[in-house]
C-alpha cells in the first residue's frame, strides 16, 4: 500500500505519518460491477484503489457514461458527499475484482488536523488529481481512432481488465465500432 501510494503522489509522507494513515483504513472487497457508491447516495468516506480498477460514471438523462478510471494507488472521494454532505452525482463501480481501502471522513479530516505531514500530502494529491484529469484532456483527444489509441498507450490495464461496454463509454463510441478498432489493433473482445 505503501509503494503505491507513493507512486501516485510526488510528495512522500514519512513513514510514521503513512502507517497512521494505512492504520486507519478497512479493507472492502469488490467483485466484478459491484458498485460502491451509488448514484445519489451519500457517503463521505475516503477510498483509496488497493487492487483492480474502479470507474466513475454518471447518468446524462439517457445513458450511463464512464468519464474516469481509478487505478491502484488512485485517493477517491466522492466529492459532493465529502465536502457538502450531499448525495454523490457520480457512481463508482468494480470493472473487475478489485479491493478498497476505506477511512472514515471524521477520522481522515483528524488526521489531517493533527499531522502537518499528512495535510501537505493531502494538498498535493488533490492538486496531482486535478493535474491528471487536465492531463487526460490532452491524452484523450482527437476522433475515436486516436482516443483509443492513447488509452491502448497510457492504460493498457484499463483495455485488458474493463468490459467493452464501458470502454465503448469512455470513449464515446458504440461497441460495435470498439469491436472494429479492437480486431485493427489486435486485441480481442472482453467477454
Amino acid at each position: 500500500m505503501k509503494n503505491l501510494l507513493d507512486a501516485e503522489c510526488s510528495y512522500r509522507m514519512r513513514d510514521d505519518t503513512m502507517d497512521s494513515f494505512i492504520g486507519l483504513m478497512s479493507e472492502v472487497k469488490l467483485k466484478r460491477n459491484k458498485v460502491l457508491i451509488p448514484y445519489g447516495e451519500c457517503d463521505n468516506n475516503v477510498y483509496v484503489v488497493k487492487e483492480g480498477i474502479i470507474r466513475f460514471a454518471y447518468f446524462d438523462g439517457f445513458d450511463e457514461r464512464t468519464f474516469s478510471f481509478a487505478l491502484p494507488g488512485t485517493l477517491l472521494v466522492p466529492y459532493y458527499s465529502f465536502c457538502r454532505s450531499e448525495p454523490s452525482f457520480c457512481k463508482l463501480e468494480a470493472c473487475c475484482e478489485s479491493v478498497v481501502m476505506k477511512i472514515a471522513k471524521s477520522q481522515f479530516v483528524d488526521l489531517a488536523s493533527r499531522s502537518h505531514d499528512f495535510a501537505q500530502w493531502m494538498m498535493y494529491m488533490s492538486l496531482e488529481q486535478l493535474m491528471f484529469h487536465e492531463k487526460k484532456l490532452e491524452i484523450m483527444n482527437g476522433n475515436a481512432q486516436e482516443r483509443f489509441e492513447a488509452l491502448i498507450e497510457n492504460r493498457p490495464e484499463i483495455i485488458e481488465n474493463v468490459s467493452s461496454r464501458v470502454i465503448a463509454s469512455y470513449i464515446g463510441i458504440t461497441q460495435q465500432y470498439l469491436s472494429t478498432l479492437k480486431q485493427q489493433f489486435g486485441h480481442k473482445l472482453k467477454k
